[in-house]
Formats: C-alpha cells, sequence, structure tokens
C-alpha cells in the first residue's frame, strides 16, 4: 500500500493548494455564569488538492486554531471550548475504480438531502450553523462505495465515531482507547471508556424520475451521533426546479426518541442531585417503540441579479412540550454550568467552531433568509431570521460583507436573539425566556476578516 501510494504520488502531475488565514472577533452582552464578553478566534487554513491521474484525487482540508476568551460573567475560569485546537475537516482518497464505481476513503462530509438550514436525514456530519449553512466544512471518518449513472446511483457509506481526540486530533476511533483519560483518574472529569462499538451505516438510492431528484436513504447506528443503540431509520429527500424556483422536502423517520429530559426533582437542587449521582437529565424514551420523525419542506427563489429568498420550515420531533421546555430553562437559567456539563454530552466531532449553533429544545421553526451580492459595488448584504414558531421567538443575524479585493474578505454581523410574547414564553425568576432568548448572550456583534492565498 504505501509503495502504491509513492508511485502515485511521484507521478502526480497537478498539485493544487489553496488556504487562508482568518482572524474572528466577538463582544457580547451576556446573561449567564461563565460566557465571556469578548472572544478572539484566529485561524490557519491549508487546503491541498492532489490529482495523480485525471480520476483519482487526495484531498485535505485542515486549520489550526488559536482562541481567547475574556471578560467572563462570574468567576474567571479556564474555558475548554476556547482552547488552542487543530481540526481536520476533510482528509480523503477517491478512487474510481470503474466508469460508473467509485471508492472513497478517509474523512469527507457527504450530505444528501435537500434541506439547505437544516439536513434530517443526515446521519453522518457534524451539524449545520443554520445561518450560514455552507460555513460548516467537517466531515465524518467514513469509507463509501457508489455506482452512479444519469438517472441512477446507488451509495453505501459506514462511519466511525471520533471516541477521543486531543486538540482536535483523533486518538480513538469506533471503539474506546485502552487507557483512561488523567482527568478520569483524577476525578475532575467521568471515564469516557465503554465496550461498545461506536458506527454508522447508511446507504441511498438516488433516482432522477421526470425533474425529480428522489433518494431514498437507510440508516442504522449504534452511539454514533446520539444515544440510539442499534438503531434503523429511513429517509426521503425531494426537489424539483421549476426556472428561478426551486421546492424541496426531506424526512427522516424512525422510533423513540434520543431527546434529553430535565428530571423535574433535579432542577431546583442540582448540587445535590450530583453529589448524590442521580441524574440531572436523563433519555426516558430511547427504548419506546411509537413512531417519530424530523422533517424539512421549503423553497429557494433565485433573482435575476443573484439575489436568493429562501423559507424552511422544520418539524423536531424530538422537541419539548412546553412543560418540558420550562423545566430545561429553569435548570440552564439558574445553574448554568450544571446544565452545559449535563447537555453536552459528545455527539462526535463538532468541526470547527461554529458562528452559531441551534440546541433544538421545541418542535416547530421557520427559517427565513435573503441573500444579496454586490448589491452595491463589492459589498454583499444577507439577513436571516430563525423563528421558533411555539414561543415567537427569534434569533435574526443581519450580515454585511465587503470584498475590497480578491484576496480579502471582511464580514459585520449582528446575532440578535428576541424572546418572542411573554405569555408565550416560560417564567423562571423575574425573566420569560423563548427558544432563542435561553442564550447565554444577549446579543452579540462578530467582526471577521479573512485573507485568501
Amino acid at each position: 500500500m504505501n509503495t502504491l501510494l509513492l508511485l502515485l504520488l511521484s507521478q502526480a502531475s497537478i498539485v493544487t493548494t489553496t488556504g487562508y488565514v482568518d482572524t474572528r472577533l466577538t463582544g457580547a452582552f451576556t446573561q449567564f455564569d461563565g460566557t465571556p464578553a469578548l472572544t478572539l478566534l484566529g485561524e490557519a487554513n491549508a487546503q491541498l488538492k492532489l490529482t495523480p491521474h485525471e480520476k483519482v484525487t487526495f484531498f485535505a482540508d485542515a486549520s489550526l486554531f488559536w482562541q481567547g476568551a475574556w471578560e467572563l460573567q462570574g468567576e474567571e475560569k479556564d474555558l475548554p471550548q476556547y482552547r488552542p485546537s487543530v481540526v481536520l475537516s476533510e482528509a480523503y482518497a477517491d478512487l474510481p475504480l470503474q466508469d460508473h464505481f467509485r471508492l472513497l476513503f478517509g474523512k469527507k462530509r457527504i450530505v444528501w438531502g435537500a434541506g439547505l438550514s437544516f439536513n434530517p436525514t443526515d446521519l453522518l456530519n457534524p451539524p449545520k450553523d443554520p445561518t450560514d449553512p455552507a460555513f460548516q466544512r467537517a466531515g465524518a471518518w467514513l469509507a463509501e462505495a457508489e455506482w452512479g449513472f444519469e438517472k441512477v446511483a446507488i451509495s453505501a457509506v459506514v462511519a466511525g465515531k471520533v471516541t477521543r481526540q486531543y486538540a482536535g486530533l483523533p486518538t480513538g476511533l469506533v471503539v474506546s482507547p485502552d487507557l483512561p483519560t488523567a482527568e478520569s483518574v483524577r476525578g475532575s472529569s467521568s471515564d469516557d471508556r465503554d465496550d461498545e462499538a461506536h458506527f454508522v451505516f447508511t446507504s441511498r438510492l438516488y433516482l432522477l424520475l421526470g425533474d425529480v431528484d428522489i433518494n431514498l436513504i437507510y440508516g442504522y447506528s449504534n452511539l454514533y451521533a446520539d444515544a440510539f443503540r442499534t438503531k434503523s431509520r429511513g429517509g426521503l429527500s425531494l426537489s424539483r426546479v421549476f426556472g428561478d424556483f426551486e421546492v424541496h422536502a426531506e424526512a427522516l423517520l424512525y422510533t423513540g426518541s434520543a431527546r434529553l429530559v430535565a428530571n423535574g426533582d433535579c432542577v431546583d437542587l442540582p448540587a445535590k442531585c450530583l453529589f448524590s449521582g442521580t441524574a440531572v437529565v436523563s433519555r426516558p424514551y430511547l427504548e419506546e417503540t411509537w413512531l417519530n420523525t424530523r422533517a424539512i419542506a421549503g423553497f429557494r427563489y433565485q433573482f435575476g441579479d443573484n439575489g436568493m429568498f429562501m423559507v424552511e420550515y422544520y418539524y423536531n420531533g424530538e422537541g419539548q412540550d412546553a412543560a418540558g421546555f420550562e423545566r430545561l430553562a429553569k435548570l440552564i437559567v439558574q445553574n448554568p454550568a450544571v446544565a452545559q456539563a449535563a447537555l453536552s454530552g459528545s455527539t462526535g466531532d463538532p468541526g470547527a467552531p461554529q458562528k452559531f449553533t441551534l440546541e433544538a429544545f421545541r418542535r416547530h421553526y421557520l427559517t427565513a433568509q435573503f441573500s444579496q451580492p454586490q448589491f452595491v459595488d463589492d459589498w454583499n448584504f444577507s439577513f436571516t431570521a430563525l423563528v421558533g414558531l411555539e414561543d415567537l421567538s427569534m434569533q435574526l443575524v443581519p450580515q454585511l460583507q465587503w470584498t475590497p479585493t480578491e484576496w480579502l474578505q471582511l464580514t459585520a454581523a449582528l446575532y440578535v436573539p428576541v424572546a418572542g410574547p411573554e405569555e408565550l414564553g416560560v417564567k423562571v425568576g423575574e425573566a420569560t425566556y423563548g427558544q432563542f432568548s435561553l442564550s447565554p448572550f444577549k446579543t452579540r456583534m462578530l467582526l471577521q476578516a479573512r485573507a485568501f492565498f
């Protein structure tokens, strides 16, 4: 194998290297303990594409991150999520063995669904930022076989979960490492080892019938991106283009629910619950046999000047009812450190630090986005609104981007959570919260500079 690789490298005909240096400064008004008001993130990215043959591709996308956080609300402390790290977003070999058959090995982002802000059928990858879906590039460690024809394609993928990593680099895949971490030996964290295999198998049948793109998807997973064991799921994705107008829908069907539920007895006295070993949150519906679903439906309209308007409705079958959301809100507001530890269970490689992440606590959401490139010379504008339809809380994200030269991009964005009507929210103490106002930040401003090479 090593000899073959060296031979391919020695005969390489095309080597392409690109990348960028990025700085992201964020200032925020905070409302929860342990939240920084000022953060700085620096990224150095390199992307290498090697083509030893016209149909053979080796590709790698890696970033080195330095992060800092200051002006924490409450006691100053070291925050693990703001430490320096290395992120390998993709690193794969794409090998077409025949005209209609190819193999792919490595880390790759593969998405089959038609959804824009959400992909319910995606069982492989770190989740998107719904306010900037293209920003997430990280994929999964996998092997893929694909048979592709003009109107039919069959794909099969098996992927393994990163079971342990240091500074962003994986040190365990599929199964847990033999040795415990130093933190678990000292008693400062739980032992992350188990005797399970953490994997997912997923396949799809693609059909082009008339002008409708159809994906039929099947997945089988065990403790991969959620707490389900030996879980089968089936999905369907549809899309159709009518000139400048595109419509799409995507749904995933399965049984039970992996959602976390705040235990009522532990909401008001979490320290006692933690000391006694009682769970602050639990997953009581994992083994249920009732049918569940996550689904999205929407449209996108492309204007003649390359502007775009998109609307999507997202249904999250694992969302909380009003009582469950009230218990979660109390836990998050009254005990943010405990809530973060309880709710941030490892679900796999998160990829690069995202500008915005959504924990979909409720069931019904609406995403609306408008973008207008070059509305004035080299200036681009976009506006995104995420709406929680049960409490009418919102996350509003206006963004302005300037490209003064072909190698420099400057961005300013504002992240404004809106609570919604008081009668639709949940009351914790003297304040009322909705899905999007239940955030560590009252508002944030992001300034970003990216230089390409």
